[in-house]
């Protein structure tokens, strides 16, 4: 996707001007990211019997019924994870944007994205639920936050993407090299020590 492409502009997309800011965010939002907005909906779900859930969803706000009822909607697909994987694809693209842009080294990335993997592998049992949660999580972070609750109840129970998120689809798994699964869903035998130069984060 980014063949030729000599810098990635992060500063427009994601207010990242350099290897401190770009470290920053993979740190904070690997486990702090838009998942958490809705992991108190999913791990509810999983653990409440349909009565107790009902319950529950009765006596929240207008507001968090939507998102409870999108919730419900995709937490079998998701699975106890949510939608965390969303958040884990989106740091390992600054993981590689940062190699691109020589803010991160080859050893720096391979070591942050084992982090993330490890991760990946705790919430999601494969590739097709972690493709799942990343798919929901495009829909959820694209319709947060909608202050038009009839348009964001509308929008939810759709479930449809905007044009950028069906772009981003489409190349994903309509394509000749789209298939994303390529690698065994497992641990390694081995994984990278933490580089010197990442002590600062080196309890990711």
């Amino acid at each position: 996707m980014y063949l030729g492409v000599k810098r990635f502009d992060l500063e427009s997309s994601w207010g990242i001007e350099n290897r401190d800011e770009l470290l920053q965010t993979i740190s904070r939002m690997t486990d702090d990211g838009h998942a958490t907005q809705l992991e108190w909906l999913y791990r509810r779900w999983f653990r409440y019997a349909p009565q107790e859930w009902q319950e529950y969803t009765d006596a929240l706000d207008e507001g968090d019924r939507i998102y409870a009822r999108f919730v419900a909607d995709t937490a079998v697909c998701c699975g106890e994870g949510g939608i965390r994987s969303w958040d884990y694809v989106r740091m390992g693209f600054l993981c590689r944007m940062g190699v691109l842009n020589e803010w991160l080294t080859e050893e720096e990335s391979l070591w942050l994205q084992s982090r993330i993997q490890l991760r990946a592998l705790s919430y999601y049992s494969g590739w097709l639920p972690y493709f799942s949660a990343y798919y929901t999580g495009r829909l959820y972070w694209q319709l947060r936050n909608g202050d038009n609750l009839p348009l964001l109840r509308e929008t939810f129970a759709r479930k449809e993407f905007d044009d950028a998120g069906r772009r981003m689809m489409n190349k994903l798994i309509a394509g000749k090299d789209s298939f994303y699964a390529t690698l065994p869903w497992r641990y390694l035998p081995h994984y990278p020590e933490c580089p010197d130069t990442l002590q600062e984060v080196s309890d990711l």
